[in-house]
């Protein structure tokens, strides 16, 4: 891309739609089997960095982190699914860091996670997979993102906790352990 400085041209807004959030529509359930076919037959390809947004305030820099208030979130931009098996998910995460109801630091980042399903998959399962596999695939990637650019700035921070798909009852537990066997 040659930008209007060396053309001479004014440069042209894109006509593009911004981004819309695609959230696993909750209301539409995947079959378990449907699901469960598309993990055992799903490999990585690729996960890229596509934005980065890291922002610090100065009184960050002076008050321990220790006692900030962290939030982090995790969203779909995007889903598709394309031929022959190709699966692509936009997602992202975000951390904001409180101290007493101010934002301090603030780190955003956007990434392409592309998988290839043998067999294919519809864009529902797409979704469900995305939002379990791709959001545990990306999250180390986030995590590290943070630790790199916190410590870049100076900032003594403890990382992120792990997070995990770990079972939400003691029956979900125990069926996990009788298929396992």
């Amino acid at each position: 891309w040659i930008g209007p400085a060396l053309t001479g041209r004014k440069q042209r807004r894109s006509r593009m739609p911004k981004n819309k959030e695609v959230q696993p529509k909750r209301g539409v359930e995947v079959h378990a089997d449907l699901y469960n076919r598309v993990v055992k037959q799903t490999k990585i390809r690729s996960l890229r960095l596509l934005e980065n947004r890291f922002e610090i305030k100065p009184e960050a820099l002076v008050h321990s982190s220790v006692e900030w208030k962290k939030s982090v979130d995790f969203k779909i931009i995007d889903v598709s699914v394309k031929d022959p098996g190709g699966l692509y998910g936009i997602v992202e995460f975000s951390l904001i860091c409180k101290e007493a109801r101010r934002h301090v630091l603030s780190c955003r980042s956007k990434y392409l996670v592309h998988y290839t399903v043998d067999g294919g998959c519809d864009v529902e399962a797409g979704e469900t997979f995305i939002d379990r596999v791709g959001r545990i695939a990306v999250y180390p990637y986030f995590r590290s993102t943070v630790a790199s650019l916190t410590s870049e700035a100076g900032i003594t921070m403890p990382p992120l906790p792990v997070i995990s798909m770990a079972p939400r009852s003691l029956d979900s537990a125990a069926s996990l352990r009788s298929e396992s066997s």
